[in-house]
């Protein structure tokens, strides 16, 4: 896999609380559109009543994209490298919004080949996505789940080796994200990879491309076209990162700006 590429940032969205230290022209760039999140308004996968077979539609088509556009290879680079950083012969991981749970899989999949002694405590709020990801992980022990909200874990601190959080920033406002972004910091021993979206118009028009053209779910279409606008950019992101207290990561581009990882020690 190709090395990251460098950090380009944009000033944060309104509701960030170190929007003051950015200039106050935000929203005006060419390249980079405002944010649009509604919390009334969530994606329908966080919606309560959703039908169980679209949301499964749903969750088994993010799963083809994170296998087939670098989804799966994008994390596993960055286990790769946290595991080369260390001499332990087992792991303890937690997965935060872990949908489906396949970037679990992957992991597991990866830590077999190499006989790596791994647990990884996958967690969601949403108990009708918990139950199709337990149904998916049957034959997979290593991989445990349970229900919490991303933004009250129980977690004492320096619980896991390694906390990952994949797809899940950008459901929530910058107030919530920078909690979050805490708590990933408290309860990692180690460290911690964030990974996400990133707001730029590439992106927008690119899913709003591949929506019209080659999705055939309904629920990911709509949710693909929410996620994109809902996204943060890595200023935003760098900018709730030292509010939340984070000091040792770094925030780089993947995938032609499409994605972006935050990656830390402690």
């Amino acid at each position: 896999m190709n090395e990251p590429s460098s950090v380009v940032a944009h000033c944060p969205p309104n509701d960030c609380p170190l929007r003051s230290t950015f200039k106050s022209d935000y929203g005006m760039s060419l390249f980079v559109p405002p944010r649009r999140f509604d919390p009334n308004h969530p994606e329908l996968m966080d919606q309560p009543g959703v039908d169980r077979a679209l949301l499964r539609e749903e969750l088994q088509t993010l799963e083809r994209f994170n296998r087939r556009l670098g989804g799966h290879r994008l994390v596993l680079h960055y286990m790769k490298r946290f595991v080369g950083s260390t001499e332990s012969a087992s792991l303890s991981i937690l997965d935060l919004g872990t949908g489906a749970a396949d970037i679990p899989r992957a992991i597991v999949t990866w830590a077999r080949q190499r006989q790596m002694s791994i647990i990884i405590t996958a967690v969601d709020d949403n108990p009708d996505i918990l139950q199709i990801a337990q149904e998916s992980c049957r034959s997979w022990p290593e991989i445990r789940f349970e229900r919490h909200d991303l933004r009250a874990l129980p977690y004492a601190g320096e619980s896991f080796d390694l906390v990952l959080c994949s797809l899940a920033l950008h459901h929530f406002d910058s107030l919530d994200a920078i909690t979050i972004l805490r708590r990933i910091q408290a309860v990692a021993r180690r460290g911690y990879i964030v990974s996400d979206l990133c707001r730029n118009w590439l992106t927008i028009w690119s899913t709003e491309l591949f929506a019209r053209t080659l999705i055939r779910s309904p629920i990911f279409r709509n949710d693909a076209l929410l996620s994109c606008r809902a996204a943060f950019t890595t200023r935003e992101l760098w900018a709730m990162a030292e509010h939340a207290g984070l000091n040792d990561f770094q925030i780089k581009h993947h995938h032609a700006l499409h994605r972006m990882v935050l990656q830390g020690n402690k």
